[in-house]
Formats: structure tokens, sequence, C-alpha cells
């Protein structure tokens, strides 16, 4: 999985590119906005398949308030947990395809489709993909303050003397948070104890009731500034800026246990084109506004990731996937 992460200077180059190549069509943002106006539903729902009061929806809700102040329309963040998301993905695959339901996601919609052996969609097929929002580098592994674990060494020393016992806690059975730190196991050669959970699993580890948690890393930031929970490693290709000082899983010689972290938009089926270009360009627009940036803050990278180049993402990914994480053995049946 070397190449499973996307580094900030390959992502900031494919950005300019894809800014240079909207800067060279305007004929065709024109066409996409009127096509957009045409339909111009007034209420629109943004499906968050995840429980309120998280990360992941604090960001929708960000992103529902900046499309607000820039089209002037009505965004409603709807919250449909359960099933790792995909009772709430399922109900955007079967709404109309007008741009008044649209999907807020993670990376994980993808890896439902390797997860479960019944799904009631087809994630290629029953999506339309409209943008990459952002991507952040990687997951953290994190511990609290005062943990006896001081190393990844000690965790795997640990786990090898008492296997299944160490316990980690994820955002539900099939989130990228428990299917890292089953990569993490794998690539370590030990057994360690899954908890999921319906939402967070934050109040548990910071209650000492679970031994370590993956955060995507710059979600993790603020907990370790503040000294809520200490860093061990990041499961990332090369050290991260903001944590000069945490260790990649790789240097540790633990290999093949990166995940990418990353927020999307899609649409129903069948969105005509000119439609998924105008909200893409919506977006975009939206993007730029001080409160948007400000909830990103410790989100990662701000993608915006054009259509037709999401729609090529979306094939390699869901292949990686298919690789590199059906031999973990994961089903969420």
């Amino acid at each position: 999985m070397a190449q499973f992460d996307r580094t900030f200077d390959s992502l900031g180059r494919q950005r300019r590119q894809w800014l240079k190549a909207l800067a060279l069509a305007p004929a065709s943002a024109i066409l996409s906005q009127a096509a957009r106006a045409q339909s111009s539903p007034q209420v629109v729902r943004l499906v968050v398949p995840f429980p309120g009061g998280n990360p992941v929806d604090g960001i929708a809700r960000a992103l529902a308030e900046a499309l607000r102040q820039t089209t002037s329309r009505t965004y409603v963040v709807d919250n449909r947990p359960g099933a790792s998301g995909v009772i709430g993905s399922g109900d955007v695959a079967r709404a109309r395809p007008d741009g008044a339901t649209l999907l807020f996601t993670t990376g994980g919609h993808l890896a439902n489709a390797v997860l479960h052996s019944k799904m009631p969609y087809d994630v290629t097929r029953d999506f339309t993909p409209i943008t990459q929002l952002q991507v952040s580098p990687g997951f953290v592994m994190m511990v609290r303050p005062d943990s006896r674990f001081k190393s990844v060494a000690d965790v795997i020393r640990e786990a090898k003397a008492r296997p299944g016992t160490i316990s980690y806690g994820s955002w539900g059975a099939g989130n990228p948070t428990h299917v890292v730190g089953a990569m993490f196991a794998r690539a370590a050669g030990i057994d360690l104890l899954h908890v999921p959970y319906k939402g967070s699993p934050l109040q548990d580890f910071l209650g000492g009731h679970v031994d370590i948690t993956w955060f995507s890393t710059l979600l993790s930031l603020p907990m370790i500034q503040e000294g809520k929970a200490r860093a061990l490693a990041v499961g990332y290709e090369q050290r991260v800026p903001e944590l000069p000082d945490v260790p990649t899983l790789a240097e540790l010689g633990i290999r093949n246990a990166e995940l990418s972290a990353w927020s999307a938009l899609y649409g129903p089926p069948g969105m005509p084109g000119a439609l998924v270009q105008a909200i893409y360009s919506e977006v975009v627009a939206a993007s730029r506004q001080p409160s948007y940036l400000a909830a990103m803050k410790y989100v990662g990278s701000v993608v915006n990731m054009p259509p037709a180049q999401f729609a090529r993402f979306n094939e390699e990914e869901l292949a990686r996937y298919r690789r590199d994480l059906t031999p973990l053995g994961i089903s969420v049946d």
C-alpha cells in the first residue's frame, strides 16, 4: 500500500492543474450554472450517514453554511447513521437526480463495497461522483497521556505476550478507524481487541475504557496539543509537519498499514453532467468562505477534485480497497 495515500505535494500540483483547467473553460461553467438555475431546488438535503456531533458532521455543516451563503439556497444536514454508513447512503441512491439530495461521506463509502457481502446498492453504479472535498495524511495511533504504552514497540510486546487483551475503539465495524487498526495488527503480527462504537469512541477512550484509538491525522491534533492524548505513530508515507516528533509506522518497520482519510460529495445515480458541474462550481466557490476555511483548519487539505477526475479516483481507489482490505477478513454483515 505504498501508493495508497497521496502526499500533499502531489495534491497541490493536481489542484493547480484543475484550477487552471477551470479558468480556461468559462463557457462550460456558464452553461453549468444555467443548468443549475433551471433545476434550482431551493432546499437541498445533505445526507450525512453518521451520527451528529462528530467531526465529519461538523465539516458537513460548515459546507452547508458556506453553500447557503454563496447560493442563497437552504442546505439541511440530515444525519442518517447506521450500518457503517450504508443506511444513509442507500437513501441517496434512491433519490431523484435533481440536485435536491446529496451525500456527504468519507472513504468508508468505498470500503463498504468490500467489507459488506450484501449491499442494497452498487457504489459505482448507484451514485454520481461530484467531488472529493478534502484529504488528510492518514491516521494517528493514539493513547492517553497516562497510558502504560510509551511506544509502538510497547504495544506489540504486550500484545504478543497477551493476545487479544489490548483494545482499540473505532467509529463502528467497517469504519476506516476499524480497518486501519486491523491493518496495523496484521502488519505487526499481533491480535488486538476491536471495540466498535455506533458513534465516536472518544469519550470511552478518554475515560480509560479502551487502550488505543485511531483518528485522522489533523483531527488528532487538537487532542494531542491540548494534552488529552499522546501520539505513538502515524500511518503515512512521511512524517507530518504538525507532528514532527511522531514516527511513521513504516519507520518502525511496520509496512502496509496506511489508510487514506478523505471526505467527498456524491449525488444520486443518473445526474446530468451539466448539473454535476454546476454543483461542483458552487462547492469551489463555497470553499473560499472564511467560515469553511476555519472549519477545515484541523481537518486536512482542501482538494475540490473535479467530477471527471473524482470518478476515475473512485475506480482506482475501489480496486485498491479490494486488493488490500479483502485479506483482512473483515465482514460487517
